[in-house]
């Protein structure tokens, strides 16, 4: 009742391999090019339940999202090989590879995202993927490669549309964790002196990464106090968002440096893990 026709099963349907979006449901999903339909699609097609494709991702663990997104999310790329779209494949590349980095598999996320970025057929679209790539590289080292998708994505701010990603003040982010990551920990330093002003009002997760990112800065020049104050105020923001990812950044940021801070993180991600449902 009321349901999308977009994820309504053809009747008749065989679930088996050979269906391969041959239906004129399938076909019209697939032309309209919108990832999330498709996936509504291929889950109502094959009778997988929502929390079971980890789309909604409800009543799963927080500490387990991650994963089950990054596992989820590569559903995706035979979809988009099948429809043989670059922008849709680059987006889906896009996004596994994000879910890859944010649940620590760092080699597979640089390499997803970097094909994101080479299949990419325009230049919004590739720019959507710098940052991330930038962000992906940066974390195991790599800084030749952080270095080359960062200074692409700054040379392209004139050019390409700006997201919550792709804009001055999440660059700036970008680099400055990247610059702790590969080791360049005095210039990283001195950019949080000189750290931008965000051109609109900042998303909340946004507010929380940021805030985030600065304290680990701030604790690399033995500046505990300057540290301390705004992790702080991103462990209540961090909750109210439901960010665990951030969270569990938090608690590695704060460690045994900031104890209290280090224990409100952890007694927030126990909480948000008691609100999921038995």
């Amino acid at each position: 009742m009321g349901r999308d026709p977009a994820t309504r099963v053809p009747a008749g349907y065989v679930p088996v391999r050979q269906w391969r979006w041959a239906t004129p449901e399938a076909q019209a999903v697939l032309a309209g090019r919108n990832l999330g339909r498709i996936l509504r699609f291929y889950r109502a097609a094959n009778g997988i339940s929502q929390a079971g494709l980890g789309v909604a991702l409800g009543d799963i663990p927080p500490e387990e999202r991650l994963a089950t997104a990054a596992h989820w999310t590569g559903k995706a790329l035979p979809i988009a090989d099948f429809v043989a779209d670059p922008g849709l494949g680059s987006h889906a590349l896009r996004m596994h590879g994000n879910e890859l980095r944010k649940a620590g598999l760092r080699g597979a996320a640089v390499d997803r995202l970097a094909h994101a970025a080479a299949l990419a057929p325009d230049l919004d679209t590739r720019v959507a993927v710098l940052p991330l790539l930038a962000r992906a590289a940066g974390a195991p080292g790599n800084a030749d490669l952080f270095d080359r998708a960062l200074r692409e994505a700054r040379d392209s701010l004139d050019r390409g549309a700006h997201t919550s990603l792709f804009d001055p003040f999440a660059l700036h982010e970008v680099r400055l964790r990247g610059l702790v990551a590969i080791a360049c920990t005095e210039a990283a330093i001195r950019l949080v002196e000189n750290s931008p002003v965000p051109a609109g009002a900042a998303a909340p997760q946004w507010r929380v990464i940021v805030m985030v990112t600065i304290a680990h800065v701030r604790l690399r020049a033995g500046d505990r106090n300057g540290a301390a104050d705004m992790p702080a105020a991103a462990v209540g923001e961090a909750a109210v968002q439901r960010l665990p990812h951030q969270l569990r950044r938090i608690e590695g940021t704060a460690g045994r440096h900031l104890p209290d801070i280090t224990t409100a993180a952890h007694n927030a991600l126990r909480h948000l893990r008691q609100q999921v449902p038995a």
